[in-house]
């Protein structure tokens, strides 16, 4: 059997993302930190607008604490090398104004789907939900399983069953998915022409946030490309990046190498860090 390659990092599909978090500083003042380190971004209140500049809105889901304000940081579309690097930028600023996250807080992925149709769809959530256990063991595990009510998971691979019989994509918004706070929303490509990730807990690391939107498009443009099995079968995580063609020889480039050997690494801690505290 030919196995088709991998194409690279997509370097024309746009990204955005939502950084939740906590300022020490207001979000009107922590709006012109980050313009005077050169990101143009507004403090904008409460919308779901999209924008062509990053904005800070206020978010009811973060537990705010120390005296210091809830905000959510909206990116405006990103793509390429350019948009990973503009990510690190702001995340760098955000350090440097002292803003923290705790356990309420969230990031979430939106990676454009306007090449999208049901049945990608229904690909992409197959690679979720067949390989789920796999991807909470790259999360913080606040975030894995059901524990968190804003990313519910999918609890078990008999949803794949459902999937097959789904023909459009009223019958997956309405019957399957109802709710947008699940790991993978689907709701937000009616609003916004997108699919997002929900599940990674809340982080102003810039490499950690990158590495996570390099994963996630690859699982994105796997699901356009070609058809997914909806069987339940190998879920770990190696199985894994072999669905979404992340080794070399199967023509993942540089971009996606890293992202890949840096979720090596990660889960390794995470591993090494359960095995510590199961010992104590």
């Amino acid at each position: 059997m030919t196995i088709k390659k991998n194409t690279g990092f997509n370097r024309n599909r746009t990204f955005g993302i939502e950084i939740e978090g906590l300022s020490p500083v207001g979000r009107e003042r922590l709006a012109r930190i980050l313009q005077h380190a050169g990101v143009q971004c507004r403090y904008e209140g409460y919308n779901h607008r999209t924008q062509s500049h990053w904005k800070i809105v206020t978010d009811a889901s973060i537990i705010e604490q120390n005296g210091e304000y809830g905000f959510e940081l909206v990116s405006p579309p990103l793509r390429g090398a350019h948009g990973l690097e503009e990510i690190k930028k702001v995340c760098k600023a955000l350090n440097e104004a002292g803003c923290k996250v705790n356990r309420s807080c969230g990031l979430h992925v939106h990676h454009d789907a306007s090449d999208y149709d049901v049945e990608a769809f229904k690909n992409l959530y197959a690679i979720y939900i067949r390989f789920e256990t796999a991807i909470d063991e790259l999360v913080s595990e606040s975030r894995r399983g059901h524990q968190n009510r804003f990313c519910v998971g999918f609890r078990d691979t008999r949803l794949l069953e459902t999937l097959k019989n789904v023909k459009c994509m009223d019958e997956l918004l309405s019957d399957v998915f109802p709710s947008r706070y699940v790991k993978l929303n689907c709701h937000s490509y009616v609003v916004h022409g997108t699919i997002e990730f929900r599940q990674h807990q809340g982080t102003m690391d810039g490499e950690k946030i990158a590495n996570w939107v390099v994963l996630t498009q690859m699982m994105v443009d796997r699901a356009v490309e070609s058809t997914v099995q909806m069987k339940s079968g190998a879920n770990d995580w190696f199985n894994l990046k072999k669905v979404i063609r992340g080794y070399k020889w199967m023509g993942a480039d540089e971009t996606q190498q890293e992202a890949v050997s840096y979720y090596n690494k990660r889960r390794q801690a995470f591993m090494k860090a359960a095995l510590t505290a199961s010992a104590e």
